[in-house]
């Protein structure tokens, strides 16, 4: 074919990252599904997760295509589609592009569903792609009949052709801010790039259908040639107003100047949406009280002096006497739901003047009176207020706060494990930079109050609240960190060498959901330290109900073993120990700490009492019971 010029392929910054860009020659025409992976690849995406099935493998075919691999697009083949779609999530939490999962009709995609929903619920950007059954098929239905993973009408299946796109109709506009089903070569790389835009846009899953009989059909690589990349920033400027951007930004400032005792709210929205070095940069030039939410967890750093830790409503006392005697509050890419307002109990002084920054408004309140502007966008706002800040009109003057030195308790050599424990072990067996996911369980609440080293980025679910979620989602999060080596890290820490590690944190009941993906780590090399808390089932659900009921039981498993059954035979590439009280437990986290190599999968048994959780999690219980009274 004839080459039609010479374009930038592969990774693209947003402008904060400085990742090299890969080029080659773009032929005039290519495979639509050559096109498919060559747009992902222009997008950031260089893993793609899934399970191989009869309507997607002709897809799958076009990315070992030397074009494609030749650029680094890997595969990793999950266990199942919902693991697929828990690492495509965490793929994008961590390097903030979007995660890819491949899937087939029905049965592949609607394993993954449950995973998708849960990356809309929390504002993560998941690109579904569905292998489906062919155009002939659809067309004529009525000489095919009733296809294999497509469900059969309600009535008159017999009768009745089949509808081929009841999948598509039950995730659109309901768990995917955008959906596409390719049908119209003429069209397809336009509704390709469509979906790709919009997932940037609303931070959100979007969903690409792709009929079995089209990805070896050829389309035009215009749209690589005119828009060689896609990328979150440019997805979110081109629907926004520079002018009124800055606007907004410098009325923001005078409030800003005004202001004696301001403070900046921390959420979820500031990473979902690349700006964590903004945000830091905003907080170190003005000496700004700054608070996190419980989604915005390890953006702020906790080391500096003016962090004053994580504001959750009701359950967070201190922090909430804090924000009282603050007269601004800028609330920061704001996520409402009841986990992360501890139901809805997050209230700010009236009198004080609230600003929201968010991807879809920008809103300013105070004395129950609220102002909302269309116009504005978190991203161009918040740059405008750091292009325009002039730390000269600061005059701020905070109340004296005396802070309460903690009390480090000393443990005995051979005192049982606890989680009040754990809050004061875990914090110093952490690097700076370090990556830490935690699964949603009794752990969980506990990290709400531990101050993090500098640079460690914190990954949780922490509101669809999907148990065995994050398992595959650290595959997803060292799959990413593998691309983009050290890319959570300031230049300052990324330059002096020191390769992050991977810690997974994971209840026993909920690892039980999604254990086998552990197999994948050890195919395919990717080092993580995993903390099993073994405290004999579903500890969080009895803190809510049933403490003694067998519902909440799960079968004993001998933890330690369980590396060598999943693919690491001779024990050359993992490790397994089994932690029983301070020492044990001490010792061996003192030593992954300091060990530099990261090569190995360990995992660390870690023996609790069944009834042993922390009083932010009973709090969180008796807030959230279920009850007619």
């Amino acid at each position: 074919m004839k080459p039609i010029g010479l374009t930038d392929m592969g990774l693209q910054s947003t402008g904060d990252s400085g990742e090299a860009v890969k080029s080659g020659w773009v032929p005039a025409e290519m495979a639509l599904g050559e096109y498919v992976f060559r747009r992902l690849m222009s997008a950031g995406t260089n893993t793609v997760f899934g399970v191989p099935g009869d309507f997607n493998m002709g897809l799958l075919e076009h990315m070992y295509a030397e074009e494609v691999s030749g650029q680094g697009l890997r595969w990793i083949g999950t266990c199942n589609e919902l693991n697929a779609a828990y690492a495509a999530d965490g793929y994008s939490r961590y390097c903030n592009k979007i995660g890819c999962v491949v899937t087939t009709l029905g049965v592949g995609e609607l394993s993954a569903l449950n995973g998708v929903a849960g990356a809309f619920a929390e504002h993560v950007k998941v690109l579904h792609i569905v292998g489906v059954a062919t155009r002939a098929t659809q067309a004529a239905p009525e000489l095919h009949g009733n296809v294999h993973h497509l469900v059969p009408r309600l009535r008159n299946s017999n009768f009745e052709a089949p509808n081929h796109k009841v999948y598509s109709e039950m995730v659109s506009g309901r768990v995917s801010c955008c959906c596409e089903f390719l049908e119209d070569l003429d069209t397809a790389c336009d509704q390709i790039d469509h979906v790709i835009r919009e997932i940037w846009r609303y931070g959100k899953p979007g969903y690409l259908f792709i009929p079995a009989d089209m990805p070896d059909l050829k389309v035009s690589s215009r749209n690589l040639v005119q828009t060689p990349m896609i990328t979150l920033e440019r997805a979110v400027l081109e629907r926004t107003n520079p002018a009124a951007s800055d606007r907004i930004g410098l009325e923001i400032l005078q409030h800003l100047y005004q202001s004696s005792t301001p403070a900046i709210l921390c959420d979820g929205l500031c990473d979902r949406f690349g700006l964590t070095a903004q945000v830091r940069r905003l907080v170190e030039m003005t000496g700004i009280w700054n608070f996190s939410t419980i989604m915005g967890k390890s953006i702020l750093d906790e080391t500096q002096p003016n962090y004053k830790g994580v504001y959750y409503g009701a359950g967070s006392e201190a922090r909430h006497a804090l924000l009282q005697e603050c007269d601004l509050i800028l609330y920061l890419g704001p996520v409402k739901d009841e986990v992360n307002n501890w139901k809805y109990s997050i209230q700010f002084n009236p009198q004080s003047l609230v600003i929201e920054l968010h991807p879809e408004y920008v809103s300013l309140s105070r004395n129950g009176e609220q102002t909302i502007l269309n116009a504005g966008h978190l991203l161009p706002v918040l740059r405008s207020i750091l292009v325009h800040l002039n730390v000269a009109n600061l005059s701020f003057n905070y109340p004296v706060v005396k802070d309460q030195p903690e009390r480090k308790r000393q443990y005995a050599a051979d005192e049982q494990i606890t989680q009040a424990m754990l809050q004061h072990v875990i914090p110093e067996c952490l690097n700076p930079g370090d990556v830490m996911v935690v699964e949603t369980g009794t752990f969980q609440f506990s990290v709400f109050d531990m101050q993090l080293p500098t640079e460690l980025k914190y990954i949780s679910q922490s509101f669809y609240l999907s148990i065995g979620m994050a398992l595959p989602a650290a595959l997803g999060v060292a799959s990413a960190m593998k691309d983009y080596p050290r890319l959570h890290l300031s230049s300052k820490l990324a330059n002096e060498g020191y390769t992050p590690r991977l810690i997974l944190c994971e209840g026993d009941g909920a690892a039980q959901m999604t254990i086998q993906e552990l197999s994948s780590f050890i195919r395919y090399e990717l080092p993580v330290e995993v903390l099993v808390w073994n405290n004999r089932g579903y500890t969080i659900e009895r803190v809510i109900k049933g403490p003694t009921r067998p519902y909440n039981d799960i079968m004993p498993w001998d933890w330690t073993k369980l590396l060598r059954v999943f693919g690491d035979f001779d024990g050359a590439r993992s490790e397994s120990v089994k932690a029983k009280d301070f020492n044990s437990l001490v010792a061996r986290l003192s030593l992954w700490k300091s060990d530099k190599r990261r090569s190995k999968v360990r995992l660390m048994e870690v023996i609790l009492d069944k009834m042993d959780f922390s009083a932010t999690l009973q709090d969180m219980a008796k807030k959230f019971q279920h009850s007619s009274a």
